[in-house]
């Protein structure tokens, strides 16, 4: 009996150590580069949101992976971008298009629509689209999920 609570506890040790530390990307810098621009990308960390990581892209290309409460960032050049995320489900509107200039910052949440489109009790596949976040209140949501070190 001894020997099993033991067994319990090593693997429950061993299952945290494995956790891999979700990203929590800090620029340098709080501006972009001279002539880029930067997008933010962040997702929160809600209990009752699907665990499952999702790719962001820009353009169709890939640029990074988003998991619950996560945020990273892309320095990019001006110009037009398609913002896109890996989803199971279609949404209306779930992908966005957006122009950015030089020095501009660009806050985009990655919503995981839990619900949409669930028939009865059974859920088929994950839904994820994404926002385009006014900038106070998108600094105040990345500042939660983001804490700066001290």
């Amino acid at each position: 009996m001894k020997f099993r609570s033991l067994a319990v506890l090593a693997l429950g040790a061993l299952s945290l150590l494995s956790c891999t530390a979700v990203q929590c990307e800090r620029p340098a810098s709080a501006s972009p580069p001279a002539g880029m621009a930067r997008f933010y990308f962040f997702r929160s960390g809600s209990a009752y949101d699907s665990q499952q990581w999702t790719a962001v892209s820009l353009n169709r290309q890939k640029v990074g992976d988003s998991a619950p409460g996560s945020v990273f960032y892309r320095d990019v050049p001006p110009g037009r971008y398609e913002i896109e995320v890996r989803s199971d489900k279609l949404y209306p509107n779930q992908f966005r298009t957006v122009v950015v200039a030089p020095g501009s910052t660009t806050y985009v949440a990655v919503q995981n629509l839990p619900h949409w489109s669930q028939d009865g009790w059974q859920t088929q596949g994950t839904t994820f689209a994404v926002a385009i976040v006014d900038p106070a209140l998108a600094v105040r949501q990345i500042a939660a999920l983001c804490p700066t070190q001290g």
